[in-house]
Order: structure tokens, then C-alpha cells, then sequence
């Protein structure tokens, strides 16, 4: 019976400390968030589960235009976390004409993001963003709400950069970051 104790005190002690590391993990490095809906296809699909990575963003670390990132909706702040891509920086001003976008009066070069169909919304047609904000567009211009409908995203409401898919095990990658502006 010792020896039976022992062996559930050892186990007890070691699901405590993964727990403990798991938290820190999700607190400090990352977190999960499951992607729902289809406007980041073809880059991100429903259904999967991607890390949302905050150390370099609690470190200072710039978010950079092509960084895929999860931000809370404007909207609705306090409850849906999206994911999104960025595409106009703090102190620019965008444009956005039959869903291409334009900063600074050029074009937007974007090979991830496939332009077919209808937008199915009036888009803003200019936005000149302020300090601390950013625009940010869904890979499925067509299919997606975001800055075009509802307007900048504050910094303060973007909550970190995409940085692995994880979920389903066949499209576990990691998500690089683009390598200029």
C-alpha cells in the first residue's frame, strides 16, 4: 500500500507541474484560438487551432504588415477574438477599391489573398489611420468582415501574432512573418 501511495503522491506532483507550465505557457508565450469561418481561406481554414504567440508582442515587438494576428472585434471587445491579417499601419492612409487594396495611394502587392467575387458589403473606401492603429483584412476579401466594414482595430485590442497552426496534426505548420514592409 506504501508503495501505492508513493506512486500517486509522483504522479500527482508531476500532472501539478505540467499544469503549472501550461498555464505559464498560455499566459506568457501563447495561447490557442480556434478559427472559425472562412474568410482567411485559403491560408487558414475553419475548424483549426492556431497559437496565438504574446511574447514578442509583451516584449515591444512590432506588428508588421502581413502578420496574420488575433485581435478582439471591435464590436464586441470583450467576447470574440478573430484572426486577421494586417494590412495598414499606424499613420497611413488605406483605400480600398472593388476589394484591392491601396496604401498610400499604391497598390497593395498581396499574393495570399485571391481576389474573386463580390464584396458582399459597402466597403470604407479611405481610412487614415491614426497612432496605435490598424487595418486589418481577411485572406477571403469576399468573404470576410473586417477593417473594410468596421474600421480600425486599436493596438491595444490586438492580443498577438499567429505563429503555429496546430490543429488538425496534417496542417501543423509554422506561420512565418513577412520579411519586409
Amino acid at each position: 500500500m506504501l508503495v501505492f501511495g508513493t506512486n500517486i503522491f509522483e504522479l500527482t506532483k508531476y500532472v501539478f507541474l505540467v499544469a503549472i507550465l501550461v498555464a505559464l505557457f498560455f499566459v506568457f508565450v501563447g495561447s490557442p484560438v480556434f478559427v472559425r469561418g472562412e474568410s482567411m481561406e485559403p491560408n487558414f481554414h475553419s475548424g483549426q487551432i492556431v497559437i496565438v504567440e504574446h511574447l514578442s508582442f509583451n516584449a515591444g515587438s512590432a506588428v508588421r504588415r502581413g502578420d496574420v494576428v488575433a485581435a478582439k472585434f471591435p464590436l464586441d471587445p470583450t467576447h470574440t477574438r478573430l484572426i486577421k491579417r494586417v494590412v495598414g499601419l499606424p499613420g497611413e492612409t488605406v483605400t480600398v477599391n472593388n476589394g484591392h487594396i491601396l496604401i498610400n495611394a499604391k497598390l497593395l502587392p498581396e499574393d495570399y489573398a485571391p481576389h474573386f467575387g463580390a464584396i458582399p458589403y459597402p466597403e470604407i473606401r479611405e481610412t487614415k489611420l491614426g497612432s496605435g492603429q490598424y487595418f486589418l483584412a481577411g485572406d477571403n476579401r469576399p468573404g470576410s468582415s473586417d477593417s473594410r466594414l468596421w474600421g480600425a482595430v486599436e493596438s491595444s485590442d490586438i492580443l498577438g501574432r499567429v505563429s503555429f497552426v496546430i490543429w488538425p496534426p496534417k496542417d501543423f505548420q509554422y506561420v512565418t512573418r513577412p520579411i519586409g514592409d
